[in-house]
């Protein structure tokens, strides 16, 4: 798993989904763009949800993180736990 792609592809993204605000881009290929904002967005999401992924955040340990952040929220806020 290289991060470095996963950012690329999120640059990519995000410059396509800028150009297609462009009022000079022809209609053919805003339709173009469009559809590489779905494809683009399909294999993003594939990374993401891939064990690989999951791995290298610790995604399994989400329960425990999701106390601590609770634990966190309840004690700025005063509220007893």
């Amino acid at each position: 798993m290289n991060l470095k792609n996963i950012n690329d592809l999120i640059n990519i993204r995000s410059y396509i989904a800028m150009s297609t605000n462009n009022g000079w881009i022809d209609k053919k290929t805003i339709n173009y763009l469009n559809n590489l904002l779905l494809l683009l967005d399909k294999k993003i999401l594939a990374i993401l949800m891939d064990d690989e992924f999951k791995s290298l955040i610790n995604y399994q340990n989400l329960p425990e993180v999701l106390r601590e952040v609770k634990q966190v929220t309840n004690i700025k806020s005063g509220l007893k736990i």
